[in-house]
Formats: C-alpha cells, sequence, structure tokens
C-alpha cells in the first residue's frame, strides 16, 4: 500500500492510497457514509495481484484534514478531489466502484466523467433521491418495519427538541449547542437508527455514548450536512441522467432483504442501463452477509474479466 496526499485545496487536505498491481487496471473505490472513511476491505473485494485499487478518504473523513470540516464540503467537491487522484496518478480512465453513498458518488462521477470511466461495480445502491432518503429516515418507511427502533429514535428526538421533518438542521443544532458529553450521547442517538438497517441478521443493538470518540462525532456532522442537503443532488438527478451512461459497463449487486435502500431503486435503475448485470445477494441486507461477499467477489471478478481484455 502506498499512502499520499492531494496538495491542500479550499481548506481540505485529501489523502488516498493506491492498492495492488501497478500494472493491472485502475479502480477508484469511493467508501460509503456519507462520513465514513476508505477501510483495506474496499480494496481486499478485488483481486490485488491483478488489479490496481485507489482508495480515499472523502472530505472531512478518515484522513483527510481537518477533520469533520464541512465548509467547501459538497458532493461536487469530492468528485472534484476524484478527479485530481487520477490526474496526480497519471490515469487516463478507470473502473469506478462504490458501495451505499459509494454508489451514489460513482454513479455520479460516471454521469459527470464518463469519458473518463471505463465501468461501474457498485453495490447497496442508494440514489440519492427525496423519495429515497424519506423511506430511510422519514416515519412511514423504514420506520414501519423497524417500529421498536424508530420508537427509540422518537424518544431521542424529543428528549433534544428534534423534529422528523427538520431533523438534520435540527441534530446539527443540538450538536452545536452541546457540551461534549451531550456530543456523544446525540451522536450515539444518530447512529442507533441506520447501524440498525444494515442487517436483518443481527440482533437489535444500540451505541452506548462512552464509546464515541471525537471522530464519531465528526463523522455524525457530516452525515447530517449531507442530508440537510439532499446530498447536494438535485431530486431524481441519477435516474433523469441515466442515458448519459447507459452503454456503460456496469454491474450492480444488491441484497434482497436491503431496510436501509430496498431493491426495487437498484432495480429501476438496472433498467435504465443497456449494459448492466443486475445481481441479487439472495440472503443480504444493506450490508452484505458471507454469501453475498462471496457473490460481489464472483460478480466483480466476472466483469473485470470481461471488460479488461
Amino acid at each position: 500500500m502506498d499512502t499520499k496526499q492531494l496538495p491542500e485545496q479550499d481548506g481540505h487536505t485529501i489523502s488516498y492510497s493506491v492498492h495492488g498491481n501497478s500494472d493491472g487496471p485502475a479502480i477508484l473505490s469511493f467508501h460509503g457514509g456519507p462520513g465514513s472513511k476508505s477501510k483495506p476491505y474496499h480494496a481486499e473485494r478485488f483481486d490485488l495481484a491483478k488489479c490496481r485499487v485507489i482508495l480515499f478518504d472523502q472530505r472531512g473523513c478518515g484522513a483527510s484534514t481537518p477533520m469533520g470540516e464541512l465548509e467547501n464540503n459538497t458532493t461536487d467537491h469530492l468528485l472534484n478531489d476524484a478527479e485530481r487522484i487520477r490526474e496526480a496518478l497519471d490515469i487516463e480512465s478507470w473502473f469506478v466502484s462504490g458501495g451505499s453513498w459509494g454508489s451514489t458518488l460513482s454513479l455520479l462521477y460516471a454521469i459527470k466523467y464518463p469519458e473518463h470511466t471505463r465501468g461501474l461495480l457498485i453495490a447497496a445502491i442508494f440514489l440519492g433521491d427525496r423519495e429515497s432518503i424519506s423511506w430511510s429516515f422519514g416515519n412511514g418507511g423504514a420506520a414501519t418495519i423497524m417500529p421498536d427502533v424508530w420508537e427509540k429514535r422518537m424518544q431521542f428526538f424529543d428528549k433534544f427538541d428534534i423534529k422528523v421533518v427538520t431533523q438534520n438542521e435540527d441534530t446539527l443544532r443540538a450538536l452545536d449547542e452541546a457540551d461534549l458529553d451531550t456530543k456523544k450521547e446525540i451522536t450515539a442517538g444518530v447512529f442507533n437508527w441506520e447501524g440498525n438497517l444494515f442487517t436483518p441478521h443481527s440482533s437489535i443493538s444500540y451505541t452506548d455514548p462512552s464509546d464515541i470518540e471525537e471522530r464519531d462525532i465528526a463523522s455524525a456532522k457530516i452525515f447530517l450536512h449531507y442530508d440537510k442537503n439532499h446530498e447536494f443532488i438535485a431530486d431524481n438527478y441519477i435516474l433523469d441522467n441515466a442515458d448519459k451512461i447507459a452503454a456503460m459497463p456496469t454491474v450492480i449487486v444488491h441484497g434482497r432483504y436491503d431496510i436501509l435502500c430496498p431493491m426495487n431503486k437498484a432495480k429501476i435503475l438496472a433498467d435504465k442501463l443497456n449494459n448492466c448485470e443486475f445481481v441479487v445477494a439472495t440472503s443480504s441486507g444493506h450490508k452484505l452477509t458471507p454469501e453475498g461477499e462471496t457473490i460481489q467477489h464472483m460478480a466483480y471478478d466476472r466483469f473485470l474479466a470481461d471488460n479488461t481484455n
């Protein structure tokens, strides 16, 4: 692994890393979130003996600095950072990959820079549209499947005077006004909803505020910042611009039992793409099961073998 940094721009310094075979086909992997970070398994889902995989920590995330910074931190900034990495590595075109929020960024990158995108390897599709956001965080979607977890969320909202319709603004306000212990409690409340939607195969669990660290608070702030701004993309933007990438080689892997991002949106997207293989991970939710990971590995290996000859 070779870790590098982009020169500071807009007050942000971006950390990125290069893994695998320097002579192999290049793959850019966007991490999830918003507000998470790159992780070794994002590279290890590919055959590193054959592929060159580039990971980077998005603005305010992971090893990128300053941690948790919201100014000059938008979706378009992230896409521009990806382009700066491509140029720094002198890569003419690459495959682009990601799951969940990473799939959103992958699709947006391909729409904006089709000339630099050889193909898409994406999973756990999140389109960033208002309907998907409402399903995940409103009271009429995932909340109807997880009513006990939603009830716990409403107790958290009531304690901090957070309204469902303005939850992101209200939670950011509560964080800004809080002391450190209260910031930890609020951050745990943010994590406890989405964290329990990742898989139907685990028991419901709740994060203890004492386990929250400064980087977790920063992660929650970025997450809320992006959701507050509807991910900085127009409603239905990806589906409305799918024609721009319709011929691009694409493989989609999506869990059948994904509560956070139901499979119907992934299927709608796949149906708009003329050169797309849609693979259902039959036992998986938003987080892939071990079987789902095997399915993803096989699908990605087959896709790369078919599109790198």
